[in-house]
């Protein structure tokens, strides 16, 4: 049985969202911002794990019910996305 970690490093939350590292190191602020992810614990200096899951989920949960723009590269909402 592995155990996982509670804090997880910003290559671990990527992979949790389907991507790679550069495009989180990019979008992190973005994301924090204006979609709620939730951020880096200052005194661990890593996201928890649980918390980012949560969050996906319910985003995941919200879009079904409407459809949010798409993060794009740019850092800009694109309305027209998903």
């Amino acid at each position: 049985m592995s155990v996982q970690s509670l804090f997880v490093k910003e290559a671990e939350v990527a992979k949790l969202l389907g991507h790679d590292v550069k495009w989180l190191r990019a979008n992190s602020t973005t994301l924090e911002a204006q979609y709620g992810l939730p951020e880096i614990d200052p005194a661990i200096g890593l996201r928890h794990r649980e918390a980012i899951e949560e969050w996906a989920r319910e985003r995941n949960t919200r879009k079904a019910k409407s459809r949010p723009g798409r993060l794009q590269s740019t850092n800009q909402e694109d309305q027209n996305g998903f």
